[in-house]
C-alpha cells in the first residue's frame, strides 16, 4: 500500500512543474520529499481512490500555486513598509492586504466547489482533517529536530 502510495505521490508531482515553482534557495529535494509525503499521508487518510486521486491533486497543485502567488503578493507588500513610510504607505498596503485577503477567500471558495465535484463531502472534511494533522505533525517533527 505505501509503495502504491509513493508512486501516486511520485506521479502527482511529476506531472506538476512543481520544482520550478520553487523558491530560488531552497532545497528542492527536501521540499519535493516533504511534498511526496504529504500526498501520501492525505492520500491514505481520506482514502482517496486511485480515479480520485488522479483528478484531485492536479486540482490540489493549481489551488496550492495561487494561494502561494497570493501569500508571496502579501510579503511583497509587508516588506515594502519600512521605518520611512508615510502613513498614506499604511493605508495602501493595508488596503492591498486586505483585498489580497478576499481574493484568498474567494480561491478557497471556489477550489471547495470545485473540489466537490471529485470528493463526497466526507471525504473533503476529512482531506480538510488531514491537512491540518499534517501541518500538526510537521511542526511537531521541525521542533524535535530544533530541540536535537
Amino acid at each position: 500500500m505505501k509503495r502504491y502510495l509513493l508512486l501516486i505521490a511520485l506521479f502527482i508531482l511529476s506531472s506538476v512543474g512543481f520544482i520550478n515553482a520553487q523558491p530560488k534557495g531552497c532545497n528542492n529535494a527536501k521540499r519535493e520529499a516533504m511534498e511526496a509525503q504529504k500526498v501520501a499521508f492525505i492520500t491514505e487518510k481520506v482514502g482517496l481512490t486511485p480515479e480520485e486521486a488522479e483528478k484531485f491533486w492536479p486540482l490540489y497543485n493549481s489551488f496550492e500555486a495561487q494561494r502561494r502567488e497570493l501569500r508571496h503578493q502579501m510579503h511583497d507588500i509587508r516588506r515594502s513598509i519600512t521605518s520611512e513610510s508615510s502613513e498614506d504607505d499604511y493605508k495602501k498596503a493595508l488596503n492591498e492586504l486586505q483585498k489580497i485577503d478576499m481574493q484568498q477567500s474567494a480561491l478557497k471558495l471556489k477550489y471547495h466547489k470545485e473540489f466537490l465535484k471529485i470528493l463526497s463531502a466526507k471525504k473533503l472534511f476529512n482531506y480538510y482533517s488531514a491537512e491540518n494533522e499534517y501541518k500538526k505533525e510537521l511542526i511537531k517533527h521541525i521542533e524535535q529536530g530544533c530541540r536535537r
